[in-house]
C-alpha cells in the first residue's frame, strides 16, 4: 500500500539571513520560520563548486558523519526551502551594509583632528 501525501495549501517560510563578515567557504547563516510557528536555527549558507548551497543543522557522530539534525520530509519542501534562503541571501548582499556605511564614514571622519582652540577650551573647562 502506497502512502499518500498531503499536498495542501502551501506553508509560508520566512527567512533572515546573516552574512559573515569574511566569507569563505561559509556564506551566511539563516534562521527559517515555518508557517509562523516553528523555528529552524543554523541553516547555513555554503559556498560549494557549483555555487551556494543550503545546509541543514547537523551535528557529527561518534562515526566520523554529519547528520541532519532536521530536514524537509519531501522534494518538494526542500526546493521550496532552499529557494527561500538562497533568494533571501541573493537580497541580503545586493543591499548596501549599514554597518559598513557607518564604517567608512567614521573612517574618512577620523583623519580630522580637533581644532588647537577647542581642545584648550575644553581642558580648561574640566
Amino acid at each position: 500500500m502506497q502512502e499518500q501525501r498531503n499536498k495542501g495549501p502551501k506553508l509560508d517560510v520566512s527567512v533572515k539571513v546573516y552574512p559573515v563578515k569574511e566569507p569563505g567557504t561559509l556564506l551566511a547563516f539563516a534562521g527559517v520560520t515555518l508557517g509562523g510557528c516553528f523555528a529552524v536555527n543554523g541553516v547555513r549558507v555554503m559556498n560549494g563548486e557549483k555555487g551556494p548551497f543550503v545546509a541543514m543543522p547537523s551535528r557529527k557522530e561518534k562515526d566520523g558523519q554529519y547528520r541532519e539534525i532536521c530536514c524537509p520530509t519531501t522534494k518538494e519542501m526542500r526546493q521550496a526551502l532552499n529557494a527561500a534562503v538562497l533568494g533571501e541571501y541573493q537580497r541580503a548582499m545586493e543591499k548596501p551594509s549599514v554597518r559598513g556605511a557607518l564604517r567608512e564614514t567614521a573612517k574618512e571622519a577620523a583623519p580630522r583632528p580637533a581644532p588647537a582652540a577647542q581642545r584648550t577650551v575644553d581642558k580648561g573647562a574640566r
